[in-house]
């Protein structure tokens, strides 16, 4: 008699060998049907039926108004986003990428416009000095970034995995800090319309997740090079003539008044980390760190 090839574990079988996970063409498969439907769930935010007329009637705290001036301006310059290595011709060739980007812009523009309006009402309604929008910083694109630009083949693998991984990384933050203000700001109409922005960022979020998901489990060398790459991330905003370090540390400083701040921080690390490759990665309590050093 041959013996079986079960374990017998309380009376029922188990097999020897351990189930294994979707293949890489399979996940992406997958992960592709999910933004094709995330893309047909796109529109524009509403914001005409929120309560514009009593925007004054809540006052808000001076780190509430710095955080919102911060939001409208980082949401402001995705336009000059889609250049250099985040216009690599590998991403740009991907129909679904591609169709994304036009959406996920054209979104984010109608988001700093929503808050301008809104601290722009604000203004108004109560006399409170709000900085002005800065002019929109020309894109720098480096030499090195021309010429990878041009580049096919496995680095080209590699860039869109890194685009489509660092926009993750930035969507998570975004939709968080959202959420973070909009239970913090004690204003019942700017919270609505911060949770209706939250609510699309969440979209943008899983869409990259999603893309960066296949790619990396689709390429070892996607999955070496990109835990070193992500050493260098910094949050969205943070330099080329954008947003200083100082006014992202205001922001850190108003959303951790919340005491869930903490909590949020470690589950968004945990969820990034989950990527292929990527387990070792802690980037935002690396980036938190950072912001609470003296410079």
């Amino acid at each position: 008699m041959s013996q079986s090839r079960e374990v017998q574990n309380g009376g029922g079988a188990l097999p020897n060998s351990i189930p294994r996970g979707p293949s890489a063409r399979e996940l992406r498969a997958r992960n592709e049907s999910r933004c094709r439907r995330i893309l047909e769930k796109s529109e524009l935010l509403a914001v005409d039926d929120l309560d514009w007329d009593n925007v004054g009637a809540h006052p808000l705290d001076a780190g509430v108004i710095d955080t919102l001036v911060y939001m409208r301006d980082v949401e402001g310059f995705t336009d000059t986003y889609v250049v250099g290595l985040a216009a690599h011709k590998t991403t740009l060739s991907d129909p679904i990428v591609r169709d994304f980007l036009e959406v996920w812009q054209a979104e984010e523009y109608v988001h700093s416009q929503a808050i301008a309006r809104f601290l722009d009402a604000y203004a108004a309604a109560t006399g409170v000095a709000v900085a002005p929008r800065p002019a929109t910083p020309s894109p720098k694109v480096a030499r090195y970034e021309r010429m990878l630009a041009k580049v096919g083949g496995p680095v080209g693998t590699v860039v869109a995995a890194a685009h489509m991984t660092w926009g993750a990384a930035n969507e998570l933050l975004t939709m968080n800090g959202y959420r973070i203000l909009a239970d913090e700001c004690g204003h019942p109409m700017l919270a609505e319309l911060l949770r209706r922005i939250a609510a699309q960022e969440s979209r943008h979020y899983s869409f990259y997740l999603l893309q960066a998901e296949w790619r990396l489990a689709s390429s070892r060398l996607a999955r070496f090079a990109l835990p070193r790459l992500m050493d260098a991330w910094t949050p969205v905003g943070i330099g080329d003539g954008y947003k200083t370090h100082d006014e992202f540390a205001r922001v850190v400083e108003v959303l951790s008044r919340r005491p869930e701040s903490e909590r949020i921080i470690d589950r968004m690390d945990r969820r990034f980390a989950a990527l292929p490759g990527l387990d070792r990665l802690r980037i935002y309590r690396d980036a938190a760190t950072r912001t609470a050093l003296p410079a």
